[in-house]
């Protein structure tokens, strides 16, 4: 008769089932042993039950819940304990808070009458993730366990997306469940769409002589990237796309200008440079883009659909609460049309040096590998990447084609998220190729997670673009400290005599054997790419391997990121090269 009764563990996952999660990214531990011992009861019957896929760490976890939640649209969900599980969740969270990704994480708390006792891995998660969540709940009666799961489930996805936390008492998960009580009555007024603030904006795009759409996540939020590429298209309209909206319109569309701001293309700065209208649609006017006199001698409009950003960084003169799909259709539906030749003919000048040319040398450039894994893979591979030099040149030099195939740490800045975001990715579509593109600083940071690769026989081709040093603080250094690296150089040991001050080329004292990595994790193919001459052929046979490939390319330790917008400078002082 007791194995009967429905506890709260068995409602959760009832409720997750209900709700359509295919998958949990989690780890297991003490407070939520309870779910885990009804997942596998459902398991060993063959009920229909989200696969749980074990990750190395908790932050791995939550940063596949991510991957997933970018490739997939859908709201992603990672599972951990109380106290160091939570904790190791708060890197994640921020992240998907920043990037504005829909996920929900489900933590494990102690009992309900232990709350505030510094019981045994006791932490305040509601209080240490309300300043990095859209919302989050404490659960202390499994009364009120289905409408804040329900709930959480809803915000994460609505309106903005976001990540929404739920802590559940280990005793709510034991209860039995006898009553339910009813959801809270929330309202929220609901902003109605204001046809003459759209109609002033189409005013404004049809009359300027120099306008440029600053497309933002939010388009691939909405699921909107084929109506940008037909506003564009309508209105001649040259379009940036924001590092979180690459991929909103394919590499080759004349309109399309790639990424602004500090290390933006130069179509993109200069037609921003030059612009007396820029229309913001569904993005933020962070410091890397809205630089220095971003807004000078020209008119602002920002459609949004969260009030709390317009007007937040940058003073606009036009401005339209609503959802992108709902701003897009409107003028599209609207019949109107606009025409800047002259304005396009420049831009189709700047589009030459997009991406921009670079010099080769005996040493293998980076960017001639992100070229040839964007040539071997017809640009419509998934791209994931830690955080670093790599990123910027994977974001330059990719040839993107549709959305939801670029996968990064934008707002954040989160090394290690690309070994387990890419874990994610996979899940949400594993048709594609996932390729990682890492740095071997960045790498290092999750690198417990090929683990999780290995075991679940995932087809990640990854790929480390190794220059034995911290890339991008390396650059910042050689601007600002003289060129002097000990805090920035993977390859440095105690005894290292090496002048610091240059970039020696042969210096490779102390980096990992990444290769070696096949005889930690069974089932793991590596590679290592020291030679320019073979390099293609190298990479093909990579991408061609069916198993899990690590490749370890070594690079041109002395490449920096170009273009770069110093801080505090305008796009008129962008270094070129």
């Amino acid at each position: 008769m007791t194995n009967s009764i429905r506890t709260g563990a068995a409602l959760l996952l009832d409720v997750l089932t209900d709700l359509g999660v295919d998958y949990l990214f989690g780890h297991t531990g003490g407070a939520v042993i309870p779910i885990h011992v009804e997942l596998n009861k459902r398991l060993r019957r063959g009920d229909a039950v989200p696969s749980f896929i074990l990750c190395r760490q908790e932050g791995g976890a939550g940063h596949a819940a991510e991957g997933y939640a970018r490739v997939s649209g859908r709201v992603g969900v990672a599972l951990a304990t109380s106290g160091p599980g939570a904790t190791n969740l708060a890197t994640p969270i921020a992240d998907a808070y920043k990037d504005s990704l829909p996920t929900l994480f489900i933590t494990g708390q102690v009992p309900s009458g232990a709350i505030g006792t510094d019981a045994f891995q006791e932490v305040d998660t509601v209080g240490m993730t309300r300043p990095i969540s859209k919302h989050n709940y404490l659960v202390k009666d499994v009364r009120d366990l289905e409408w804040v799961l329900r709930e959480a489930y809803a915000l994460a996805q609505e309106g903005r997306p976001g990540p929404v936390v739920v802590d559940i008492c280990k005793d709510v998960q034991l209860a039995p469940v006898t009553a339910q009580n009813p959801p809270r009555l929330r309202h929220r007024e609901h902003t109605p769409f204001d046809s003459a603030r759209a109609e002033a904006i189409l005013d404004a795009l049809t009359q300027a002589q120099r306008p440029v759409v600053k497309a933002g996540g939010g388009i691939i939020h909405a699921n909107a990237a084929a109506a940008l590429v037909a506003f564009a298209q309508r209105f001649d309209v040259p379009v940036t796309t924001t590092f979180n909206a690459l991929g909103t319109l394919p590499f080759d569309l004349p309109n399309n200008l790639g990424m602004p701001g500090m290390h933006g293309t130069i179509p993109a700065n200069y037609a921003l440079r030059d612009a007396d209208l820029i229309v913001t649609l569904g993005g933020r006017f962070d410091d890397r883009v809205a630089v220095r006199g971003f807004a000078s001698n020209k008119r602002i409009a920002h459609v949004d659909i969260d009030p709390s950003e317009i007007d937040k960084m940058i003073a606009t003169d036009l401005s339209l609460v609503a959802g992108l799909e709902e701003f897009l259709n409107y003028a599209l539906a609207s019949g109107r049309s606009a025409a800047h030749s002259e304005w396009l003919a420049q831009i189709a000048q700047w589009r030459e040096q997009m991406p921009k040319p670079y010099e080769l040398s005996e040493y293998i450039k980076p960017q001639t590998v992100i070229e040839m894994l964007s040539e071997l893979t017809d640009g419509q591979a998934t791209i994931v990447t830690g955080v670093g030099q790599h990123q910027m040149w994977a974001a330059q030099y990719y040839r993107f084609q549709r959305p939801r195939q670029w996968v990064s740490s934008g707002g954040l800045g989160t090394m290690g998220f690309g070994l387990p975001a890419a874990i994610g990715a996979w899940y949400a579509d594993p048709s594609r190729p996932v390729i990682l593109i890492d740095g071997d600083g960045s790498f290092q940071m999750n690198i417990q997670e090929l683990g999780t690769v290995v075991a679940n026989r995932i087809p990640l081709k990854m790929f480390v673009l190794n220059n034995s040093f911290l890339g991008m603080v390396r650059q910042w250094e050689d601007m600002m400290d003289g060129g002097h690296h000990y805090e920035t150089c993977l390859a440095r040991v105690a005894d290292c005599d090496a002048d610091c001050t240059a970039l020696d080329q042969s210096c490779r004292r102390q980096i990992p054997n990444l290769i070696g990595l096949k005889h930690v994790y069974p089932r793991l193919n590596t590679m290592r790419i020291k030679d320019s001459a073979n390099l293609r052929e190298q990479l093909a046979a990579a991408l061609a391997d069916s198993g899990s490939m690590l490749v370890d390319v070594w690079i041109d330790k002395a490449e920096n990121v170009i273009p770069m917008v110093r801080p505090g400078h305008t796009l008129a002082q962008m270094i070129e090269s």
